[in-house]
């Protein structure tokens, strides 16, 4: 049996996940941070992923660890989150947002085929 620390920390990480992440197809949401020096960005991106806590989302730049502000208004969806990690994909960044002021979201029910919608676009 290998006992390395690296795959036993490896193993704790994937552990630590509470939620299973859906695959999310064309979902394109407004996002708002606060930039290094306090200034306010706007970027247009598209989500990765999301689970019951958290979203990924793809960004132009580097963020912070503090809050981010998400919204579609074709998916009727806003919210605020935590950064949890930034790390570099080529040009871009993937940033892990939690959900906080009560904020979840609801996987689809039954068998799921990915990518999945963020939601019913026709849902009121």
């Amino acid at each position: 049996m290998d006992t390395s620390p690296f795959q036993s920390n490896a193993s704790k990480r994937r552990d630590l996940r509470r939620h299973r992440r859906y695959a999310v197809d064309a979902g394109v949401v407004q996002v708002s941070w606060l930039d290094k020096s306090g200034a306010m960005k706007v970027a247009r991106t598209r989500a990765l992923n999301i689970s019951e806590d958290g979203i990924a989302l793809q960004l132009p730049e580097a963020v912070m660890p503090m809050r981010v502000r998400f919204q579609s208004e074709r998916f009727k969806v806003a919210g605020l989150g935590t950064v949890q990690y930034c790390r570099r994909e080529g040009p871009k960044y993937v940033v892990g947002l939690e959900f906080t002021d009560g904020l979840h979201w609801r996987p689809p029910e039954g068998e799921v085929r990915e990518p999945i919608s963020l939601c019913d676009p026709g849902a009121s």
